[in-house]
């Protein structure tokens, strides 16, 4: 979802002009009667919550598990396509590792060799799909984070 990055401030010459205009049961409404020569944008609670929601979007990393039987391809690059709930082709998501934490030494080690060789692949985001490759199939299941998905 791209946000609206052309607001316009509203601009008149001179000073505001303002209308009050006693209501009949003693209240008072103000009208305002400045010549505008630009007419400004609302920026209001839809654009405060677009944004919002964008800014939280960057912050979210989504866990995708790619399992080492899950690559097809005879020859390099080997794919494998995976549901990621949310995802867009408009979206810029970052890899980024997801090693639980208090991994042994074991783990750690064939985490960062399969890491290795998807993070120096490709991925690109579909509608609810990611789609990576890689030159060489991990030997190991390994689950990695979509931050920004």
């Amino acid at each position: 979802m791209a946000l609206k990055t052309d607001y316009k401030d509203a601009m008149f010459d001179g000073d505001r002009k303002y209308r009050i205009t006693a209501n009949a049961d003693g209240t008072s409404r103000i009208s305002d009667e400045t010549e505008y020569t630009q007419e400004g944008d609302f920026f209001g609670a839809n654009d405060v919550n677009a944004t919002n929601k964008a800014v939280n979007h960057l912050n979210h990393t989504t866990q995708v598990t790619l399992t080492a039987a899950g690559w097809t391809g005879s020859a390099a690059p080997y794919t494998q396509t995976v549901d990621v709930e949310g995802a867009s082709e408009e979206m810029e998501a970052i890899l980024v590792s997801a090693l639980a934490s208090g991994a042994d030494l074991d783990t750690q080690k064939a985490y960062s060799k399969a890491f290795g060789i998807i993070s120096s692949g490709t991925a690109e985001l579909g509608d609810g799909t990611a789609t990576f490759r890689v030159y060489k199939k991990p030997a190991t299941d390994c689950v990695v984070g979509l931050k920004g998905v």
